[in-house]
């Protein structure tokens, strides 16, 4: 007699997708490289831009440049703005502002950021990233954010 298939465990809601973004952020915030690198889907579809770089395109890339950021960043926090999730089907689209504060070494960095994460969506994995991509922004103002929404 054959087992029967493995039941999802999670469901492709906003509510799961705006969860696991916080979950980046958190993990990104802990600078935690094992943790960060279990958040990635490991496909050749994963793109990153991150402010100031090029583009880098495959699993690798990503998170060879993951791996650089955690181990040269002293501490990074982030205070979320704007925060906007959509599904469809499998695939999630979180928009939002960045508003950072890290320290390199001995020096303090503040920037504001608009990105853009998208998501894939697998019933027993859940949502992983497969793209990231955050610009430098201008700090918006009120009723500025409506790109966004």
């Amino acid at each position: 007699m054959s087992e029967p298939a493995p039941q999802p465990r999670h469901a492709a809601t906003v509510e799961s997708l705006i969860r696991a973004n916080e979950r980046f952020y958190e993990t990104f915030s802990s600078l935690d490289y094992a943790a960060m690198e279990a958040l990635w889907e490991k496909t050749d579809r994963v793109f990153c831009v991150h402010p100031g770089w090029h583009a880098l395109r495959g699993w690798k890339a990503v998170l060879d440049s993951w791996k650089r950021i955690i181990a040269n960043t002293a501490s990074i926090s982030f205070t979320l703005t704007s925060i906007t999730g959509h599904v469809d089907g499998n695939m999630g689209i979180v928009t939002l502002y960045e508003n950072i504060s890290s320290r390199v070494g001995t020096e303090r960095h503040t920037s504001t950021t608009v990105s853009t994460n998208l998501f894939g969506f697998d019933p027993h994995a859940g949502w992983l990233l497969f793209h990231h991509h955050s610009a430098h922004a201008a700090i918006p103002g009120d009723g500025d954010d409506a790109i966004l929404n």
